[in-house]
């Protein structure tokens, strides 16, 4: 949806929400490392282990990969639903914070 130096925004699908996971978007990918590489997901208070993965995918041609943030623990959390917005933003200690945007 939308990223700058330090905030990804995204609109979460049926599918995010089914796999406690978060597609990022190519012109993010530079705000993320690289797939493969876990990091810590803060929710609230608490951190947690997450990891980018890559999947390839051939939703439009040609076939092409497709990033996401996983993380089982954002399944239950309060504003990790369908059609909610979050907030993925950078911290200055290299990880990252979720957050539901209101209004």
């Amino acid at each position: 949806m939308s990223v700058s130096r330090s905030t990804y925004r995204h609109r979460l699908g049926p599918e995010d929400v089914r796999k406690a996971r978060i597609l990022i978007t190519k012109d993010a990918w530079k705000l993320f490392p690289n797939p493969g590489e876990r990091v810590a997901l803060r929710i609230g208070a608490r951190r947690f282990d997450a990891e980018i993965i890559s999947e390839r995918c051939v939703c439009v041609p040609p076939e092409h990969e497709h990033y996401h943030l996983v993380c089982s623990a954002l399944k239950g959390q309060a504003g990790f639903k369908k059609d909610a917005l979050v907030v993925i933003a950078k911290d200055s200690d290299g990880g990252y914070r979720f957050v539901e945007e209101r209004g």
